[in-house]
């Protein structure tokens, strides 16, 4: 029975924090995808960051285009990043997989920006604002 105050909604979803923008040190602690965006009617990969600072996850987003099983072009984001995460080019045939990015004693420096634009290219709302990862500029090994 819902209380009289209305059905008690509870927000289950990721916190999306908002942070200065700026380069910050971060570890890849993990991926999710890729999934269909209806919104976009495209593929999209997201990397989620933990900076180092303080721990904040941060996440960047990856356009994978419209067909599942072609693999993202050399002049695409995610290939430069992969190439980065990898400290080298991938060979024919070989497999860009993702947990190349969380590869053990990795330390990314990131370009973090608003996402103050929503999907129509229009400015959001204050309240809607949140911070992602817009490039990864290097990649230090251990």
């Amino acid at each position: 029975m819902a209380s009289k105050d209305g059905p008690g909604l509870v927000w289950e979803g990721a916190d999306i924090p908002r942070i200065s923008p700026g380069d910050y040190q971060a570890v890849c602690i993990g991926w999710q995808g890729p999934e269909w965006c209806r919104a976009f009617r495209r593929w999209s990969l997201r990397l989620e960051f933990a900076l180092v600072e303080d721990g904040t996850a941060i996440s960047g987003f990856f356009n994978f285009g419209d067909d599942p099983v072609k693999a993202p072009g050399r002049r695409s984001r995610f290939y430069a990043a992969w190439c980065l995460a990898n400290g080298e080019l991938p060979r024919r045939g070989q497999k860009m997989h993702y947990d190349t990015f969380t590869g053990e004693g990795l330390l990314y420096l990131v370009r973090v920006e608003d996402a103050a634009k929503d999907g129509y290219g229009e400015l959001k709302p204050d309240a809607l604002i949140y911070s992602r990862v817009t490039e990864i500029l290097r990649v230090e090994r251990p």
